[in-house]
């Protein structure tokens, strides 16, 4: 399988929204409970893009979207916070394993290296300033009860460069448990000097994919 990663557009939604309810509904990498209102998903993409903070898509060789990834902003109503960014990341639950979130999540963190976005501050929508990217972060829930207390996408994030700085004991519900979140930091340098080289966000295609 031939998988194409490129931007995701309006037309990619109801299939994005799919993958979504999928974790909404049965897993703890959200922790929303119920079935999101219907316009949930394309008001998130739209708020992130019109930051032009990156939001992609992994295309099969058939046009099926078989994940998406996006930066969105961390606090984004503080313009101190600007320089930070958390991502997300979600494969479709029939192509999980296959490497997808691999490539995926290799080229998101290309593109934050040369990423200029938007930030605001609360109630002055009318004063955006244009940040550049110096930390990145994830969050996820910890199963403390699983096989080696649930870390496996903590080890996962850790080979792309990230470390655990924090956690949250016993700070969500779900699914009839407590769960505890676990927030994660890059630490490898992202901010680049631009050269002729410098990825665009453009479509990249990946052959036989794998870790």
């Amino acid at each position: 399988m031939t998988i194409t990663i490129r931007p995701a557009t309006e037309d990619d939604l109801p299939q994005i929204r799919g993958i979504f309810e999928h974790y909404v509904l049965n897993t703890v990498l959200s922790f929303l409970v119920k079935q999101p209102p219907s316009d949930y998903i394309a008001s998130r993409f739209r708020e992130i893009t019109a930051r032009n903070l990156p939001y992609l898509v992994a295309v099969d060789d058939k046009t099926q979207i078989v994940g998406y990834s996006y930066a969105s902003a961390f606090r984004g109503y503080m313009i101190g916070y600007g320089h930070t960014v958390e991502i997300s990341l979600f494969c479709h639950p029939a192509h999980t394993n296959k490497g997808i979130g691999s490539q995926m999540i290799k080229r998101l963190i290309d593109l934050l290296r040369t990423t200029r976005h938007l930030t605001r501050e609360i109630g002055y929508d009318d004063h955006a300033l244009e940040s550049d990217v110096k930390k990145v972060i994830a969050i996820m829930a910890v199963d403390e009860t699983a096989p080696g207390e649930g870390l496996a996408l903590r080890d996962w994030y850790k080979r792309w460069g990230f470390e655990e700085v924090g956690r949250l004991k016993g700070v969500g519900l779900k699914l009839g448990r407590m769960y505890s979140v676990q927030v994660t930091r890059s630490y490898r340098r992202l901010t680049k000097v631009l050269t002729a080289s410098t990825p665009s966000i453009s479509s990249y295609t990946y052959s036989n994919p794998g870790y």
